[in-house]
Formats: structure tokens, C-alpha cells, sequence
């Protein structure tokens, strides 16, 4: 009887994918850092794939760019969309990372799996040589373990975890790679728009606020009509004025005609209680004399308190205007107007700020308001425990006092992100 062949047993083969997301969407660009990388040269006409061999081991990597075509690009929207939206459900106590993770795979232009296949099943060496390239790609990895998580390079290099499917992350604070700073894209913008811009992203980094490279930066000083002490002063107790008669309606249950009186004697003293003292906006005068206003516009008018600090902030009443994650004191915003009888007083006991200070907090506070508008829009809680409310009340205030909009009225004065 014969016996059976022995056949040689094949040795098994491991088998893994990862995913890259870049933000770069020329394909020579991307393919051009892991021919750097591998030692390979670019002009071998390689295509849009690389295959690489090693004794038993392999590693495929396709790039699909958006500048590919039709076809590429939904591809890639598809990928990036996916992904956004299996992260964003994860539960986390990093709300933000998780927010501006959302940004970072939002900007991907190029979607990359790689394809390993080794005799073991360790994959690490290989994953963390992809993680090292990550910072010239500006891109983040995708690993579907269990967890599946994604992943960034560190600066030099090591990998780390900006989120898990269980809400694990080593960051705090994270922020997106998101390519060529405001001098590559704007190499024309004068120094001192630069320098404000500079200085607004120091506050952005600090809190871990993305905000678009590319957002356009607010005027210079030479262009801009900042209002003077007086106008500001008169604003001011406009404001307090508006605010304080708001708040007896919804707060303390006082009738319009009750509400009204009680501001009234105030108004007086400074010579503000005739429409043409030209104290208050047409819209401010309709509504203190309007019998039919109703609990929303109420409402509406409480939150002029927030533009009455910023008042005090520029006339130098306020030594920091601080951050917009809270509401002001109100008790302490209205004693400060409270203590003067007159412009004149108010006016000699303020240190108005430079036009500078002015410009500074404006460029901020339009790219505070960007970022919370466009969490609003994604349905989201705005970042940095920033209240939408208040970012956006100091924005419109901040575009008053730099005369934004051919000097607009304050009735005019829009919020534009």
C-alpha cells in the first residue's frame, strides 16, 4: 500500500487594513511622500498604488486624491463622511477633541488604505512607521481594532491616540493639521493684520478652538472708524437702560407702563428721555414705547447687558474682557453706570481703549463666533464651554466700536462669520 503524500504546509498569512485621511489632494504630493519614505522613486510611474515586498511580508497602499476626478472625489467624501459620523457618536468626556476631530476628517482631500500581509499578526512596526508620516500628511489613521480608534502623529513622530470607540483619547486639547499658515495663503497681508491674527490664534491654541487657516482677517487700524468716548458713553447707558427695563418686565413682573417708570428718572438726568437726545437706536425707542412687545423681545432685551459690558470694557471701566463662557455680572455692570450722573462723568472717569485693543479683541471675537456658529450648524455644543449667546452679543458690540459696516447703526450692525 502506498503512502500518502506529505504536501508542505503553506505558513499562514496575517491579514490587516488602515486608513489615512489627509487634507492634501494632489495624488504626486501624497505619492510623493511614501516614495520618500520606502526609497522608491516617484517617477517609476507607480500610479495611484504601491505595492511593496519584503521576504514574506507586503504592503499595498492606494491613494484616491479629490483632483483625480468625479469619481475619486465621492469616494473620498464618502469615506470622510462615514467616519465623521461613526466618531461622532462616541461618548467621551473629550467633547472638543471629539469636536475638532470631527474638523480634521471633515478637511480630508485624500483617503488612504493600506493593506498589510506578514506572517504574524503584529502589526505595529509597520503601523507606526505610517504614523510617523502622518505630520507630512497632515492626516490622522483610522485602525479598526477593538477598539477601533484614530490616531496622529506627535512631533516626533511617536503615535497618539486622538480617539477610541470607548472615548479614550491622550489629548486635552487637540487641533486639526490644516496645511499652508495665513502668510503662505495671504503673502500680501501688512504686518500689522498678521501680527492680530498671530495673536488671536495664540488664544484659539490655548483653548483648543479650530478655526479655518484661511479665515480672512478684519480690517486694518487706517481703515477703520472706531467711535469715539462719547458715542460709546452714550451707547452705554442706551444699553443699561434697554437692559434694566427688560429685566423688570421679565424678571420682576412689572407692568410696560411700571417698567418704564422705573428707567425714566434716570433718563432724565442724563437728558436722554426725548427721541431726539439721540440716545437710543429707532429700534430701542419703538420698543420702550411699544404696548404690544411681547416675552421673546423681553427676553431679547435682557441680553443687551452683555453688550453694555463690553461698553464699559472699551471705555476702560473693566480692567479684561475675559473669555465668553459666562454671563457678566449683571449687579456689577449696572453699579459702574449707576455711580454717574452725566456723559461728562462717565467720560472723566474712563481710560478708553487704543484703537488697537479695539481691533484685537474684534479679530478674536469673529473667530470665537465663527466657531460657535459653526457648532451651532453641526449641532453641537459650541467649544471651550464657550455660551453662543454672549460670543455673539460681543461681537456685535465689538463691530459697533470699529465702526464695521461703512460705520453701520447699531440697528445694523451685523454678526457676519
Amino acid at each position: 500500500m502506498l503512502g500518502k503524500r506529505n504536501r508542505k504546509k503553506e505558513p499562514e498569512q496575517y491579514e490587516k487594513q488602515v486608513f489615512l485621511f489627509s487634507p492634501l489632494d494632489t495624488l504626486d504630493e501624497v505619492m510623493g511622500i511614501f516614495c520618500e519614505a520606502f526609497g522608491i522613486d516617484p517617477a517609476s510611474g507607480s500610479g495611484n498604488t504601491l505595492e511593496l515586498h519584503k521576504g514574506d511580508r507586503g504592503i499595498r497602499i492606494l491613494v484616491v486624491s479629490e483632483n483625480m476626478g468625479e469619481e475619486a472625489r465621492d469616494c473620498v467624501k464618502d469615506q470622510r463622511d462615514r467616519t465623521r459620523s461613526h466618531f461622532m457618536q462616541v461618548k467621551t468626556e473629550h467633547a472638543d477633541v471629539r469636536l475638532n476631530l470631527f474638523y480634521q476628517l471633515g478637511l480630508a482631500k485624500s483617503f488612504i488604505p493600506v493593506s498589510f500581509v506578514q506572517p504574524d499578526d503584529d502589526f505595529a512596526e509597520v503601523e507606526d512607521l505610517l504614523i510617523g508620516l502622518l505630520p507630512r500628511l497632515l492626516g490622522v489613521m483610522l485602525i479598526q481594532d477593538e477598539p477601533g480608534a484614530v490616531y496622529c502623529g506627535g512631533e516626533d513622530g511617536e503615535r497618539r491616540l486622538v480617539l477610541s470607540e470607548t472615548g479614550a483619547s491622550d489629548f486635552d486639547k487637540y487641533l486639526p493639521r490644516t496645511g499652508p499658515l495665513l502668510e503662505a495663503l495671504y503673502p500680501d497681508l501688512p504686518e500689522e493684520q498678521r501680527s492680530r491674527r498671530g495673536r488671536s490664534r495664540a488664544v484659539l491654541e490655548a483653548y483648543g478652538i479650530f478655526v479655518p487657516n484661511w479665515y480672512p482677517v478684519i480690517e486694518a487700524e487706517g481703515e477703520a472708524h472706531v467711535r469715539t468716548p462719547e458715542e460709546i458713553a452714550r451707547r452705554a447707558f442706551a444699553l443699561v437702560s434697554v437692559a434694566l427695563y427688560s429685566e423688570c418686565l421679565v424678571g420682576d413682573g412689572m407692568s410696560r407702563e411700571e417698567a418704564y417708570a422705573f428707567i425714566r428718572p434716570r433718563m432724565a438726568v442724563f437728558g436722554a428721555d426725548c427721541e431726539e437726545a439721540g440716545f437710543f437706536s429707532p429700534d430701542e425707542w419703538k420698543y420702550l414705547h411699544d404696548p404690544d412687545s411681547g416675552q421673546q423681545e423681553w427676553i431679547n432685551g435682557t441680553w443687551q447687558y452683555e453688550c453694555l459690558y463690553v461698553m464699559e470694557w472699551a471705555l476702560g471701566l473693566v480692567d479684561s474682557l475675559g473669555f465668553p463662557d459666562h454671563y457678566c455680572d449683571v449687579p456689577l455692570t449696572v453699579r459702574l453706570l449707576k455711580e454717574y450722573d452725566s456723559v461728562e462723568e462717565i467720560l472723566a472717569a474712563s481710560h478708553p481703549r487704543t484703537a488697537a485693543e479695539l481691533l484685537d479683541a474684534c479679530d478674536l471675537i469673529f473667530c470665537l463666533d465663527w466657531a460657535c456658529v459653526n457648532t451651532r450648524l453641526y449641532q453641537f455644543p459650541a467649544p471651550a464651554g464657550m455660551d453662543g449667546g454672549v460670543t455673539q452679543e460681543w461681537h456685535k458690540s465689538l463691530n459697533w466700536l470699529i465702526g464695521y459696516g461703512d460705520s453701520a447703526l447699531w440697528d445694523e450692525v451685523s454678526t457676519d462669520t
